[in-house]
């Protein structure tokens, strides 16, 4: 979302003068628009294009990419690349990008068979591929074990057409500022198709929330961004990116004055740089500051430093949290109410893919943020997650997502984290003779977990010879033996709707 392409006066223009041409088809303009980021507008022109040429692997590709740089339907990429695929002549990348597309319809299995298949003949992208096999491996697992969390759509008094994004509430619930590219706001449309972004606000009485209204003084016809807020609301923090007057990207802050928000102001030394300074959190007690920042000496990317506020003021020199941080980007920081956990955002950790959401607790001994969790499935998804804000209960929260129920791009979610009920599954086994299928006296089965130092035991019952286990959802290793037997190690996974299948039997066989 950030505005780093600076040519975006040159290209409008031009692009604009060509949209008014006919509906006849240009390749051109459809190139131009793909080059200027104007991906809505390049999908149009690709399509017409396919219908002239169905077999163009340039025009497949492209129309392709569109949709993967898009949050329209980032899945509609799929047809047209295995189309693509299919052609005696193709670039090497098609494999690439085809697994990518793979992962927005939650088939990662397929994406990952695609990935192994480009590695046989790669290109550019090789070196990306075992990470990303790692990551869609882990991508599996998280699908098969969802959180138990509920989303809400916020609806039209909030949600656009437009892209609608960086949600932050206040503790309390009452305030919602976020930021919207919808066409109401003061600016022209720009290179990439989408108006500016505006800063807006809007109110909840405990049942509904107020109509979004454009939060006046605080925007203009440049883009500005809301990327925090103060626990009461207080104060915001807004992100701008003005290549206009030669800023790289500040934060400033802007105090509310009533049911408004005063005009902003950059903040204190100490914390904007001639670097990219793009997203901040401040502590309940208003004297700790995190933000993120790609100034020169972090670990590579955006990194998330912490500053303290001195007696007079002005922010301490900032330290990087090497914790949290990797060689790729690490954004949106935001603290819990209680100060005791941080969420980011990270595009350098195994997860779903692009950006997911992270947690890290605070180490009171070792005086540290620890090593961050992913915060799963379905909350992370295979488009980019950056942004969480959470009300002071922490049971509800904030976040940006394309959904099916959503109005056509990104949309505003009010979720809820549902009490996890724990449900054990009931499980009977029967270990045999492979040969013979006769039931095996005197078996055993032991179990290693994860979470626990010692394994666990199971003998078989002296009566029925059996081996009954009772075990919550997860995935096991399983060691199965008995006198005389060669020793059989199998994987078990038990999922969360085992608990209404009754006793659930199964049978292993053994070889002397």
């Amino acid at each position: 979302m950030y505005l780093q392409l600076k040519i975006a006066f040159i290209l409008t223009f031009f692009i604009n003068s060509q949209l008014s041409w006919s509906q006849t088809s240009d390749p051109r303009l459809a190139d131009d628009l793909f080059k200027a980021g104007n991906f809505l507008g390049a999908i149009s022109e690709y399509k017409k294009q396919l219908k002239l040429d169905s077999k163009s692997e340039k025009v497949l590709t492209n129309l392709a990419l569109c949709y993967l740089n898009s949050n329209i339907d980032k899945s509609a990429a799929i047809k047209y690349l295995e189309r693509a695929k299919d052609l005696e002549k193709k670039d090497k990348e098609v494999l690439y990008y085809l697994a990518l597309a793979y992962t927005h319809g939650n088939n990662y299995s397929k994406a990952i068979e695609t990935l192994k298949e480009y590695q046989k003949d790669p290109g550019k992208h090789i070196a990306e591929i075992p990470k990303l096999i790692e990551n869609y491996t882990i991508a599996i697992d998280m699908i098969s074990n969802p959180i138990n969390v509920s989303f809400e759509n916020m609806g039209r008094f909030i949600n656009s057409e437009f892209p609608d994004y960086y949600p932050f509430v206040t503790k309390n619930e009452k305030t919602l500022v976020f930021t919207s590219r919808r066409e109401e706001g003061k600016g022209s449309i720009e290179f990439d198709g989408y108006y500016p972004s505006d800063v807006y606000i809007c109110s909840f009485n405990g049942l509904k929330f107020s109509k979004a209204k454009n939060s006046g003084s605080l925007n203009s016809i440049y883009d500005e961004q809301c990327v925090g807020i103060y626990d009461d609301g207080a104060k915001i923090f807004v992100y701008i990116d003005n290549f206009a007057t030669g800023e790289n990207g500040n934060i400033y802050e802007a105090e509310r004055k009533g049911p408004i928000y005063s005009k902003k102001k950059k903040i204190k030394e100490g914390v904007n740089t001639k670097y990219l300074e793009t997203s901040s959190s401040i502590s309940s007690d208003g004297t700790a500051f995190i933000y993120a920042s790609n100034r020169s000496g972090g670990a590579g990317g955006l990194d998330i430093y912490m500053t303290k506020q001195l007696p007079d003021g002005i922010w301490a020199t900032p330290q990087n949290l090497s914790t949290i941080n990797t060689p790729q980007n690490e954004d949106f920081p935001t603290l819990s109410p209680d100060g005791q956990t941080l969420y980011f955002c990270s595009n350098g950790r195994t997860g779903m893919g692009g950006y997911d959401l992270y947690k890290s607790k605070w180490d009171n001994e070792n005086k540290e943020w620890a090593d961050p969790e992913n915060l799963g499935y379905p909350l992370n998804t295979s488009y980019d997650e950056k942004t969480i804000s959470f009300a002071d209960d922490e049971k509800h929260a904030y976040i940006t997502a394309v959904r099916e129920e959503g109005f056509g791009d990104l949309d505003l979610y009010r979720i809820t984290f549902e009490e996890i009920e724990v449900r054990e599954a009931l499980y009977i086994i029967d270990i045999n003779d492979l040969v013979s299928n006769a039931k095996i006296e005197g078996g055993i089965i032991t179990i290693f977990m994860d979470d626990e130092d010692e394994p666990r035991t199971y003998k078989s019952n002296k009566n029925t010879g059996e081996i009954t286990m009772i075990l919550d959802p997860g995935t096991y290793e399983l060691e199965i033996e008995a006198d005389s037997y060669e020793l059989k190690i199998v994987k078990l996974v038990v999922s969360e709707f085992d608990a209404d299948k009754g006793a659930i039997k199964k049978l292993y066989k053994l070889s002397k």
